[in-house]
């Protein structure tokens, strides 16, 4: 019965190394497999942000110059303001009495 009783023991005790052998040898393959996914995953996301990165200094880029273009329109728009109100005193003055001589006219 000690034959038995040591037989079975051993065999367990066996049983249990290789289980754990496993198990060691799994978890390891496991992290592997993790730690290469992760690094596939944070240099794909590296290579993102730099993209991202490069588009922002592109839209920064095309505000600078749409600003830029926004102010020589207002500047534009100051000026023909100016020169249309100047042209609509002078149509004023002209149309207001047609047979009193202007002195910008040459009565023929």
């Amino acid at each position: 019965m000690e034959l038995w009783s040591a037989l079975f023991v051993a065999s367990t005790a066996l049983a249990a190394l290789g289980f754990a052998g496993f198990a060691v040898l799994w978890l390891r393959k496991l992290r592997r497999a993790l730690c290469t996914t992760f690094e596939e995953a944070a240099t794909a996301q590296t290579a993102l942000a730099q993209d991202y990165a490069g588009e922002i200094d592109n839209l920064r880029q095309q505000q600078v110059l749409q600003d830029g273009q926004i102010q020589a329109l207002i500047e534009s728009n100051l000026i023909l303001r100016h020169e249309l109100a100047a042209l609509a005193g002078k149509v004023e003055i002209a149309v207001s009495d047609p047979f009193e001589p202007s002195p910008h006219r040459t009565v023929h």
